[in-house]
């Protein structure tokens, strides 16, 4: 008896130890709980998985003057990977309109990103950067509202601006991760006239 006692003992452990390691398997899988550092931007851990731009900041252009009552932006939808694929999806995403003044008229900018963007992201625990592997995939497009819609500031694809517009040697579609907790992302990316900056929420995987 005493045999078989010791014989089931030794299997309950064995049971509860697959049990440890089959959870321990399943948490590590999980892109929505794995955690890319323990400090990037605000010092709290970044989770992985699928966010949600809740709104965008855009810049003025050459020209305008300074925009006031920026909205839009939300929409996009954002994937940080456990495997290290990054993309964001501007299907979705609607436009970042600020106003202005012109001459005394309001007036106003739109901001719109469109297409599917594909690439990497990485991070050595206190930053971390994400960029798209081909830039000729998204397009961004500005126009401004001044009693009628005028032709576009620009409609480039982010190669296109990347190899004709001044950006001090940086690249739009290439983002730092300047702000991330378990329920907010801040993505950063240069822009001609300053950087666009977007923000975003967690959504289910």
């Amino acid at each position: 008896m005493g045999c078989q006692h010791g014989e089931m003992s030794r299997k309950l452990v064995a049971v509860a130890l697959l049990s440890v390691m089959l959870a321990s398997c399943r948490t590590s899988g999980d892109s929505t709980g794995t955690i890319i550092g323990t400090t990037i931007g605000s010092g709290q851990a970044c989770e992985l998985g699928n966010w949600a731009s809740a709104s965008m900041d855009a810049p003025s252009q050459a020209g305008v003057g300074d925009l006031t009552s920026t909205v839009g932006g939300d929409g996009m939808m954002i994937t940080l990977g456990a495997d290290g694929l990054f993309q964001i999806d501007f299907g979705p995403m609607k436009p970042t309109t600020g106003t202005f003044v012109s001459g005394g008229q309001p007036a106003s900018l739109d901001t719109t990103f469109s297409g599917v963007g594909k690439g990497t992201w990485k991070s050595n625990g206190d930053t971390a950067t994400a960029s798209f592997d081909d830039f000729t995939t998204v397009t961004t497009t500005v126009t401004i509202t001044l009693g009628e819609t005028v032709p576009p500031v620009f409609d480039e694809t982010l190669q296109q601006l990347n190899d004709d517009r001044m950006l001090n040697g940086e690249k739009a579609g290439v983002f730092t991760i300047s702000g991330c907790t378990a329920t907010t992302l801040t993505l950063t990316t240069p822009y001609p006239g300053g950087a666009i900056v977007i923000h975003a929420v967690p959504v289910g995987p």
